[in-house]
């Protein structure tokens, strides 16, 4: 019996030194970044210029694989499904990590963006803009809410769908600021961009890279922005918390994940290369180029802090939704 059990110990200790050699060598073939949206979009901005300094980090072939749709449910669940072996990592965001938990409540996901994933770090983020034609009354933010106050659902504001980040930000502005607007769901940014530049609509929330030739040349007026500080993409234009209202930090944010059950080992990997390369100064400047913030302070969170942050995430973002009065359906 004693023999047995020896043997056994023993045989349990050289496949746990075996595992931990495998590991050690990680990563020895490609890893394939899954970004949940469409090419040119934020996040596939994000995921290659990230991915082009991961293959030059690990001295492997970083592949970028693009599944857009279903508000990003089809690359978080595919991701889900695959081997925790690191060798399939996710660009995360806010909607689908955050927003998409309370948005599709009444139809379910197909995967939970808590209890699936282990999340690895923040690379970066972006707000939107409060922006209103370039002709507009309104030469603040001062000036919309109180003619808002005075005037109930007189003014109007286009979005690219309920529960969106435009949409939310702007009823999160209304219950903030005690202000009744009427929202106008659209079926594409430019869609709604046309209607305020043509007066039909009163204001948007825009993404600010995207409005900064607008804003340059006259034809909108930019009144604040959604993040809890200035943006690099438009650093004349005061924060919405610097407007009176602190609470308001709205952004859209980009990190990485690998599905739950990845060796620890290869979370640690991935961590400290993915801070090196956030760390680097022009990476910075590569995102500031494209008018997406570089968030130094949060890439030095620690792997237990990012799950707390996930969590919190996932809670604030649900009460802003219920706040709204959004879902899939509406």
């Amino acid at each position: 019996m004693i023999k047995t059990f020896r043997r056994a110990w023993f045989a349990g200790l050289a496949l746990a030194a075996l595992g931990a050699n495998a590991w050690a060598q990680y990563p020895d073939r490609p890893i394939r970044l899954v970004v949940p949206a469409p090419a040119g979009a934020f996040a596939d901005i994000v995921a290659r210029e990230f991915g082009e300094r991961l293959s030059k980090a690990v001295r492997q072939p970083v592949v970028i694989d693009n599944k857009g749709g279903a508000s990003g449910a089809i690359a978080y669940a595919n991701v889900a499904r695959s081997a925790p072996d690191g060798y399939s990592v996710l660009i995360t965001n806010t909607g689908p990590s955050a927003i998409n938990p309370e948005l599709f409540r009444a139809q379910g996901l197909t995967y939970d963006p808590i209890k699936d994933f282990e999340p690895i770090t923040i690379l970066c983020l972006t707000p939107v803009t409060l922006v209103v034609k370039g002709d507009s009354p309104f030469r603040t933010l001062a000036d919309l809410v109180n003619f808002a106050k005075a005037n109930p659902d007189k003014l109007s504001f286009g979005t690219t769908g309920a529960g969106q980040l435009n949409h939310l930000s702007a009823e999160y502005l209304n219950s903030l600021a005690g202000i009744k607007t009427v929202h106008i769901p659209y079926t594409s940014g430019p869609a709604v961009l046309t209607d305020v530049l043509g007066g039909r609509v009163d204001y948007m929330f825009y993404p600010p890279a995207s409005a900064k030739a607008f804003i340059a040349d006259g034809r909108m007026r930019a009144l604040g922005v959604t993040s809890g500080r200035r943006t690099v993409a438009l650093p004349e234009v005061p924060a919405l918390a610097e407007l009176g209202y602190p609470a308001f930090d709205l952004s859209a944010w980009f990190g990485l994940a690998v599905p739950r059950g990845t060796p620890q080992a290869i979370i640690d990997t991935l961590g400290k290369v993915s801070r090196e390369i956030a760390a680097d100064p022009s990476y910075a400047e590569k995102l500031r180029q494209q008018g997406i913030d570089h968030v130094a302070h949060m890439q030095k969170m620690t792997h237990e802090e990012m799950r707390r942050f996930h969590v919190r995430e996932v809670e604030r973002w649900t009460e802003i939704v219920k706040l709204s009065g959004a879902s899939a359906r509406n």
